[in-house]
């Protein structure tokens, strides 16, 4: 099996899907504590932010995915089976989700929602490089709220997850971009812009450790 190869099944997509969504919602229950806003982290909502962000972002995205670019040549399953994946992975996501809620309040639905349909990234639904980037994104800020539980905190501690939350998005969105090369005909302009937008992602880094 080769790692060049795409599909939801293909050793590249499996990888990125998990550090995607293991790792950011890890950096933003992180942020929690290195504010200082928690003393301490809350360890099941920690457990069910990346489970819920690694279905999101490989189960629920790539099973969409596959099924409108069921043509070409992908590592993946049966259209009939890529449709169940996606049913199993909707119903999960919202279970996680009404959970969570009920734990620790309303807006982890709304941060849930928002990046579950940033994430539905399929010809047919909508297909810009961004809307993966965006998930990413609200992995950090869901994560982040799933462990401080309010939204009533200072301006600089918001400030702080912005910042990190758009680095999430533009490291995100330039892999992304540079991860379609092939797609743009590996077109100069659009290398280069791809360049410039995951390095752009690290000017939101370091002002999160200024703030």
């Amino acid at each position: 099996m080769k790692f060049k190869k795409k599909g939801m099944f293909a050793p590249f997509t499996v990888l990125t899907s998990l550090i995607t969504g293991a790792v950011f919602p890890l950096l933003g229950s992180l942020i929690a504590l290195d504010v200082g806003v928690i003393d301490s982290l809350y360890i099941e909502g920690f457990i069910l932010v990346i489970i819920g962000g690694f279905l999101a972002q490989w189960m629920l995205a790539h099973s969409i995915h596959d099924y409108y670019h069921h043509d070409k040549d992908r590592i993946t399953l049966s259209k009939k089976t890529l449709k169940i994946l996606f049913a199993v992975s909707l119903v999960l996501l919202t279970i996680i989700a009404i959970y969570l809620s009920f734990k620790r309040g309303w807006p982890v639905f709304v941060f849930a929602f928002i990046g579950g349909v940033a994430s539905l990234y399929a010809e047919g639904l909508f297909h810009h490089e961004s809307q993966m980037a965006f998930g990413a994104m609200f992995l950090v800020i869901g994560s982040f709220y799933v462990q401080v539980a309010t939204l009533n905190l200072d301006f600089l501690v918001w400030l702080q997850i912005l910042c990190f939350s758009l680095f999430a998005f533009f490291s995100q969105y330039g892999w992304l971009l540079i991860y379609r090369l092939d797609d743009y005909g590996f077109d100069e302009d659009k290398k280069n812009y791809s360049i410039l937008v995951t390095k752009f992602a690290l000017l939101f880094l370091v002002l999160y450790f200024l703030v």
